[in-house]
């Protein structure tokens, strides 16, 4: 796709060809003519469920049978052992059978039926006990024996049969359809432009090929407007920009009325059955629902071309105008950009999950905006140019583009302007700049660390940010490329260290090679840059799987314990809720970055990151999140036989400045693709368990909700894997909120023996209460005076002095004003008052 899925499309901007559907689409009211009729069976369908199947059972085929779908649990909390399951009974087989075949053994009561078990209580421990044992007198029912058995979440869930093997997804039109051009099949001869001329004919749309497309968002819109009525199709991405080569997929924004939508509206999903309506049409369709941008995907088979469809910003209508404006305002631009993008394409350095076309654009127009005579000018000049703002998500995304541009003195060729992009990118300082097109200059990273002392230039982002519209930018990440109307937006964010490292070495390589050839003409420069690779820089890797933890946690614990209370959080984490055992093997001090290193042994025997069945058995059950947690662990521990013995190193790694903490698991023996599983698992879950864990800790001033809402965004960037050799894990500039990991060569130089021991919660948090002390104001200290008076009515048994236990009633005092979010009530505080006295 061409810029975020989420955007929509610019029915203004050149090189839409027809320009999508028209206004003369006829709106649909019911089915399309000639399709299918849905709501009922087929017909000559044979009828279903009826006695004379054919199947020689019982007469009882007739009866009601049950659907797939898993019953819920009538009476959960009746206590275990006044249950039974039984199981072995036919298909047919009714509650009212499963009764009568028990009710010799007391008042029997069916809690939940399923196609592989029933799950029977007495009202007596004794009577289910008796008919668990029942031996060779064994129920039956129509000839079939029961297997009976005490009652067990675990015992149950074995007896669950394996779900039906997920039919693998193949899609051997779009996938055909996604290959791109092999250059080597392209005899790139003659001189530069020579060359160029055969890459653009081979690769590039026509504009023929952008007008057959008009018939896609006519046939998609036609049929959506069945589901919403007088809803819009908008195309936006590459094929309108320009930018569209042949295994370009359409980007399409579904507009719909306001009285169709709805807040949560499931539209991926019911454009997904509209769409199967029409197989002659759309093929290939899949719903993606719970991405961050909700999308649905489908073949076109007319045009053969794929297509995503998005229903949740127009933001990308202006994106899309904006790049086609700019990129249409020389000609030298659109070959440049398209050729650009063939190389990401070639290399494998584009698509999903890497760097997206609508980055790599961006990337583009910045370096056309630094030239020495630049060829673009700024956003920000463009909307000061005129034109009324255009609000879309509180963004302004209006530019002047009545007219065109004022004429500029660069007179660089194509092949100048193209070995000059991947100059200025082998020499761009990653690690401190944001690429901005916004201000059309980099602007360095640290700007961003205090949104509130940002300059007025950005007012805007700092509007949105400092009133919760929006979350800051996400700039501490291996490219930061800042969207240029959507300006919380990191459009690179998605880019790994190690694709960072990759790019970097295919700039220099390309540097390189028009550096060799410029004075040649160009005439290898193509050919080398499409047809060769740089040698990347790739080490011993080991499977390894890093969390960063974010930072807008890290700073929610009190300063002067932060690292002892994440260190046991990990622990607790670690043998309590993965009932993995921890072994402390050494502690190392780097004198020069002041990082702190700790490495354990670990043994992980069970699969523990298959929860999900377990998790819906627990689901309905009153248990906090650590007592589930703990409790779904302990369950999978004694359901699986099965002992894996894979070895592995927990390594904490922190940082005090900035404030930073990385938590990674390494494997050392056992099987890589098991350890992968686990990975994913701890990559996944990571951040959400250690925030539960974490909230006992929050500052005053610190909203959990914002927090929980911070988590939610940087998870959708997360990525699932990295594997790296090097040890140390975190940049000392860097405080990124990502997990991905940061590499530093520094070698640690001093070791600690023996394990760190943290105080209790108490004293730590009595100690920092009483560091704060001495900073209260005037009315704190009226407040602690008081408390300091009471102190004479404590239990006569304290073994304190009473001028030591003041100092604990005042330490309890202003711990609860620092780690309280709502203030405590009078009785909080008196109970923990009194606590510290006694200790």
């Amino acid at each position: 796709m061409e810029g975020r899925s989420v955007r929509a499309a610019s029915t203004g901007a050149p090189g839409v060809g027809a320009g999508g559907p028209g206004g003369g689409a006829p709106a649909v009211g019911g089915p399309a003519a000639g399709g299918p009729v849905t709501g009922g069976p087929a017909a000559g369908a044979p009828a279903t469920g009826s006695p004379g199947g054919g199947t020689g059972s019982s007469p009882r085929h007739a009866a009601r049978r049950r659907v797939d779908r898993e019953p819920p649990d009538m009476h959960p909390n009746t206590p275990h052992k006044r249950r039974i399951i039984v199981s072995g009974f036919p298909s047919y087989a009714q509650a009212h059978d499963l009764l009568e075949a028990f009710r010799r053994f007391g008042n029997v009561r069916v809690d939940k039926l399923c196609a592989w078990a029933c799950v029977l209580s007495f009202p007596d421990a004794r009577e289910a006990a008796a008919a668990a044992a029942a031996g060779a007198r064994r129920p039956h029912v129509y000839g079939h024996v029961l297997s009976v058995r005490p009652y067990s979440p675990a015992a149950l869930q074995l007896l669950r049969p394996p779900p039906p093997a997920a039919p693998k997804r193949d899609f051997p039109m779009s996938k055909q359809k996604g290959v791109i051009i092999d250059p080597k099949k392209l005899e790139l001869t003659g001189d530069f432009h020579c060359q160029l001329d055969k890459i653009l004919s081979a690769v590039r749309l026509t504009q023929e090929n952008v007008k057959t497309l008009s018939q896609l968002y006519t046939d998609l819109e036609s049929a959506l407007q069945v589901q919403w009525p007088g809803c819009k199709a908008v195309p936006f991405g590459s094929i309108t920009t320009g930018l569209g080569i042949k295994t370009s997929d359409a980007d399409c924004f579904i507009n719909i009325p306001g009285q169709y939508r709805v807040p949560n509206g499931n539209y991926v999903n019911k454009a997904k059955r509209v769409l199967m309506q029409h197989p002659d049409t759309f093929a290939e369709i899949l719903a993606i629902p719970r991405a961050n941008t909700p999308i649905v995907k489908f073949f076109h088979i007319p045009t053969s071309t794929n297509c995503d469809v998005t229903f949740k910003t127009p933001l990308g209508a202006q994106n899309s105008r904006l790049v086609a404006f700019l990129l249409h305002s020389d000609p030298r631009l659109l070959p440049m950009a398209v050729l650009i993008k063939y190389w990401a394409k070639v290399h494998d350095l584009s698509g999903t999950g890497k760097l997206t076309n609508y980055a790599l654009t961006l990337m583009i127009v910045f370096y056309l905006q630094q030239l020495p005579i630049a060829l673009l000018p700024s956003v920000e000049w463009l909307q000061a140019a005129g034109g009324a703002a255009y609000l879309v998500d509180g963004w302004d995304t209006g530019f002047r583009a009545d007219s065109a541009l004022p004429p500029t003195a660069n007179t660089s060729s194509i092949a100048e302007l193209l070995g000059g992009f991947f100059e200025y990118y082998a020499k761009f300082n990653f690690d401190d700049l944001v690429i901005c097109p916004y201000f059309g200059t980099p602007v360095k990273k640290e700007l961003f660390k205090d949104t509130a002392k940002m300059p007025n230039e950005f007012q805007r982002y700092k509007t949105n940010v400092l009133n919760n519209y929006a979350l800051p930018l996400r700039y501490q990440t291996a490219f930061c490329v800042q969207d240029p109307f959507e300006q919380c937006h990191n459009v690179a964010s998605t880019i790994t260290n190690r694709l960072a490292g990759d790019l970097k070495c295919y700039f220099i390589f390309a540097a390189d090679a028009y550096e060799k050839d410029k004075l040649n003409g160009c005439q290898n420069f193509l050919p080398i840059i499409l047809q060769e690779k740089p040698k990347l820089l790739r080490g011993k890797s080991h499977p390894e799987y890093r969390v960063n933890l974010f930072p807008r946690l890290l700073n929610t614990i009190m300063e002067s314990e932060w690292k002892v209370v994440v260190r046991d959080l990990v622990k607790d984490i670690f043998e309590n809720l993965f009932k993995i055992k921890l072994t402390l093997l050494e502690e190392t001090v780097n004198p020069e970055t002041k990082k702190e290193k700790e490495k354990y042994s670990a043994c992980l025997n069970k699969a523990i990151w298959k929860r999900k069945s377990f998790s819906k058995l627990y689901s309905i059950v009153d248990m906090t999140f650590v007592e589930r947690q703990a409790k779904i662990t302990e369950e999978i521990i004694t359901a699986d036989k099965h002992d894996l013995g894979i070895q592995f190193l927990l390594i904490l790694t922190f940082c005090n400045d900035p404030k930073s903490a990385v938590v990674a698991v390494r494997l050392v023996t056992g099987d890589v693709h098991v350890f992968r599983d686990f990975g994913k698992f701890f990559m996944s879950s990571w951040q959400t368990w250690f925030t539960q864990m974490l909230k006992q800790f929050l500052i005053s001033h610190c909203r959990s909700d914002t927090i929980d809402d911070s988590i939610e965004l940087d998870n959708n960037d997360i990525g699932m894997e990295s594997d790296y050799d090097d040890e140390d894990t975190l940049n000392s500039k860097s405080e990124s909120p990502e997990h991905e990991p940061v590499k530093n060569n520094t070698k640690t130089v001093e070791t600690v023996s023996g394990e760190a021991v943290s105080s209790t919660k108490i004293e730590t948090q009595a100690n920092h209460a009483d560091e704060c002390m001495t900073n209260k104001n005037e009315k704190l200290n009226n407040t602690t005076e008081t408390l300091t008076e009471n102190a004479e009515t404590l239990p006569v048994n304290s073994n304190l002095p009473t001028s030591d236990a003041a100092t604990l009633i005042k330490s309890a005092d202003a711990l609860i004003r620092a780690i309280n979010i709502n203030g405590s009530p009078t009785s909080e505080v008196s109970e923990l008052t009194v606590a510290c006295a006694q200790k």
